[in-house]
């Protein structure tokens, strides 16, 4: 056992960690209400203008488009309407081209927008036009909720690196939505930045404008600016989207093709300091108390978040006691698979910059593509470090383990090297174990309650860094490290590099992974090696690529992966149609092929795959796919035991979706598998509808129903002469039926004080028949097996089920009630469950679980 480490050690060892890097990184250089009486002056016909953009569709160069931002002696008011004078200093901007639905072509309403700057912000006021206002699409919603709407939205790269920035979207309603963008193309709405924007429809069309202060941005300070600017308007009603400098659809990348920005000089933003004090009271009644009547904890706590700007590019974020009470409950899945169930990150403090921490990695089809390095969800994750006694039996633990204090350093250097650091420390947690004790006086047998420790306090830091070479050639490096108390501690380090060419239409990306991850059992060094060539530009496009792991591989302990010892190599091949034809506006064939196995030889998987999907011109859609997967063999089926016969199968799906433009709308989907001439066979029905019976209303129902048989479906490894080692390998034919609801309701107020509900009621049944064992290795035959002790059969049903309403009382500053339900319900020894999907929703709504009451107040103060 290594030596045990003190928490001095683990912070010390991960704040050396932070120094170190930040050294090697070099030199740091909502809405008014609603006015459709007012007027504008007269309304121009369309974007005459447009056609600039034109030569760009035929493959020409794409025009490199200049706006000029002008100092204001003083701040326009940010109402939603240009009538300052301060205006009137800034030149007008205009020409939009559509993208879509006629690609090239000029928008057909006209758009004019004007840019100005102070020492603090910028500025953007906008006047779209529009001949018909009364059927502007204008539909009020909480913060990034994105919907079909007319939109005016604004992308930044102040970097002017032509991979990252910022995006601001605004509606007539006065809503709201924000995020970041990377790789030149990638995005993330999960950030939210402190900025303001007013909107108001006119008798004309209608106006906004934006005061994006450069503390939400990130730039290296100069004398003199050039930043990269994009702006588009979508025109709702219409489903056209136009785009002041124009991107063709057949063209890839996305930032390195904006326009400039210019003028912006001799600014000097001030270090600012963000700080968001919180304070929170939660209430948790749970069933089941000592007396029957159920226990109540009310309890009551504080915290603050971070964010200081150490210069214009660089920032660091940290978090003291932060509470994610008010985050999303995970949805119940049943998963009867050898590999862990992928849980999203919803926690706003990792959620936000996390795309930071991302290799540049290539586009994926098809495959789960290179390990997950940075998988915010283990910190905190359910305790489950340290096992249980084996003697002991489990009464509870936490859910979650506790976050005791997070900070982020993150920035981009002069030099072009961009840099995150993140180290999080999380608290020790216990799980309550009833035991068997013997009397030393009498030999009496009595059980015993006590605390075992399952989660050590333990130290998580993952670092990143990346060099732009040149526009669209990068190269990286990352480490990850968990550190904690009673454990070997794990590392992964990683180097990577991207190279584009010829206008981004070709991409390689390759990354070399290695990691070191203790002495236990089955955990040591390893590698990993990834390298991917495609081509996503024009009508064709597609990759090739392998990915290969050693069986020493492992990064579970920050990352994600699902297994090591594998060798994947794959191609795909895409074909577009992005021009309107005779089927509809534009459509996609995909194919696909792939082939695993381990580092003996075994083959894991081999298939191919067709899919297909097409738009028509009343904007509904539909795609379908077949797949095939050949006979294989897998050697984790049998949880540690000889390698077994994966027989073949056929898949199928089809989908087709409504206009969301409309007051209901909706999507619905069939997929189905069979093999083994039906023996293995599996089925399932989804589908949703939509109904938004005002603008600021929405209601969704989203139900899905499957069956599933398997022919061979694990249920145990049985030991018979004590020796640790299985005899037996069991299965059994089972017979499983889920039936799931996920409803959701929301309305909006303002802006910026909303109301959402979510309701998730879950209900799924196993039936085992022909219990049996592998007979033998390499093969799918069994033998009869009549020595299982435990009925295998399951009946369970859950409800999860939110209700949260949030206002945003002040820029930055919100409050949030919550109520929270949370229903478990599991019989035990199920002999033949009856499956009752109805019945069985309405028993979910009334099962006992914790109900969780909260509220949470945050205030952001600049400093």
């Amino acid at each position: 056992m290594s030596r045990q480490r003190s928490t001095a050690e683990v912070i010390s060892s991960s704040l050396s960690a932070i120094l170190l890097l930040g050294l090697l990184s070099g030199p740091v250089s909502a809405h008014e209400p609603v006015d459709t009486t007012a007027t504008a002056t007269a309304t121009p016909v369309a974007d005459s203008t447009g056609a600039a953009g034109a030569d760009t569709a035929k493959g020409g160069p794409h025009p490199r488009r200049v706006a000029r931002a002008v100092r204001c002696p003083a701040a326009p008011v940010i109402d939603g309407r240009l009538d300052d004078a301060v205006w009137a200093l800034a030149p007008e901007n205009s020409g939009f081209t559509q993208r879509d639905p006629k690609a090239g072509e000029p928008m057909t309403e006209c758009t004019v927008f004007r840019i100005l700057y102070d020492d603090e912000a910028l500025y953007i006021g906008a006047m779209l036009y529009d001949r018909e206002p009364d059927r502007i699409m204008a539909r009020l919603a909480r913060r990034d909720d994105w919907k079909q709407r007319d939109e005016f939205n604004v992308n930044l790269d102040p970097q002017h690196d032509h991979q990252t920035g910022n995006f601001f979207v605004v509606d007539p309603s006065g809503w709201m939505g924000d995020g970041v963008m990377w790789n030149d193309g990638w995005d993330d709405d999960s950030w939210d930045g402190v900025w303001d924007a007013r909107t108001a429809i006119l008798a004309d069309g209608w106006s906004a404008e934006l005061k994006i202060p450069y503390r939400v941005l990130r730039f290296s300070p100069r004398e003199q600016y050039t930043w990269g600017l994009e702006v588009m308007r979508n025109i709702g009603r219409k489903n056209e989207w136009g785009q002041w400098t124009y991107i063709p659809r057949e063209v890839n990348g996305w930032n390195s093709r904006f326009g400039h920005l210019e003028g912006i000089e001799r600014i000097d933003p001030p270090r600012s300091l963000e700080v968001f004090p919180f304070g929170l009271g939660r209430v948790i009644a749970s069933p089941g108390g000592v007396d029957g009547d159920g226990d109540t904890e009310a309890t009551a706590t504080a915290g603050v978040d971070l964010r200081y700007a150490l210069n214009s590019g660089v920032s660091l974020n940290g978090t003291v006691n932060p509470d994610f009470g008010q985050v999303e409950a995970d949805p119940a899945v049943l998963n009867l698979s050898v590999f862990e169930t992928f849980l999203s990150e919803r926690r706003p403090f990792f959620l936000e910059g996390n795309s930071v921490f991302e290799t540049p990695g290539p586009f994926i089809v098809g495959v789960d593509g290179p390990t997950r390095l940075f998988h915010s969800r283990r910190i905190g994750r359910t305790p489950s470090r340290f096992d249980l006694p084996d003697d002991g039996e489990e009464v509870d633990r936490p859910d979650n383990t506790t976050l005791l204090g997070a900070m982020k350093l993150s920035g981009k250097t002069a030099g072009h090297t961009s840099f995150g650091v993140l180290e999080a420390v999380t608290d020790e947690e216990f799980a309550r174990v009833d035991q068997p004790r013997v009397d030393p006086v009498s030999g009496a047998i009595d059980t015993v309650r006590r605390t075992v420790r399952v989660e050590p306090f333990t130290s998580y830091f993952v670092g990143r860094m990346q060099r732009d070479v040149r526009t669209g050639r990068t190269v990286g490096a990352q480490l990850t490290a968990v550190n904690g108390q009673d454990f070997e501690p794990a590392y992964v380090g990683a180097v990577d590099a991207q190279l584009k060419w010829k206008e981004n239409a070709y991409t390689v990306f390759a990354r070399l992974a290695a990691s070191q991850a203790g002495q236990d059992e089955d955990r040591g060094e390893g590698w990993e090696g990834d390298f991917y060539f495609s081509k996503f530009s024009g009508w064709i496009g597609g990759q090739v690529y392998a990915d290969v792991r050693s069986e020493g591989f492992q990064a579970n302990d920050l990352g994600y992966m699902d297994r090591a010892g594998r060798i994947t190599t794959g191609a795909h091949l895409q074909l577009r149609r992005l021009e309107p034809w005779r089927l509809g506006r534009r459509g996609e064939v995909n194919l696909n092929a792939w082939h695993h196995r381990n580092l003996d030889g075994i083959e894991l998987a081999r298939g191919v795959n067709i899919n297909l999907w097409n738009a028509y011109e009343n904007d509904w859609g539909s795609s379908a796919g077949l797949s095939h997967e050949f006979r294989v063999e897998d050697d984790l089926n049998t949880r540690g035991g000889p390698v077994m016969a994966r027989p073949a199968n056929t898949s199928w799906w089809v989908d087709t979706w409504t206009d969301d433009r409309g007051a209901v709308s909706g999507w619905v989907s069939y997929n189905g598998n069979r093999g083994l001439g039906g023996d293995n066979q599996r089925h399932r029905l989804s589908g949703e509808i939509g109904w938004r019976p005002r603008s600021n209303v929405e209601l969704e129902v989203e139900p899905g129903y499957s069956r599933e048989r398997t022919a061979a479906q694990w249920v145990d490894n049985v030991d018979d002469n004590g020796d640790d080692e299985a005899d037996h390998y069991v299965f059994g034919h089972l017979d499983s039926r889920t039936f799931e609801i996920q409803a959701r309701g929301s309305i909006a107020f303002t802006p910026r004080l909303s109301l959402q509900a979510i309701v998730q009621p879950f209900v799924t049944t196993g039936d085992y028949e022909e219990i049996k064992e592998l007979a033998r290795p390499h093969s799918f035959a069994f033998i009869p097996y009549e020595g299982l002790e435990d009925n295998p059969d399951f009946s369970q049903r859950s409800l999860r089920a939110n209700v949260v309403l949030r206002w945003e009382y002040a820029p930055g500053s919100t409050l949030f009630a919550v109520w929270q339900q949370v229903h478990d319900w599991e019989l035990e020894d199920a002999d033949s469950p009856n499956f009752e999907p109805l019945s069985g929703v309405g028993r979910s709504l009334t099962d006992d679980g914790d109900n969780i009451l909260l509220l949470k107040v945050s205030r952001w103060f600049g400093l």
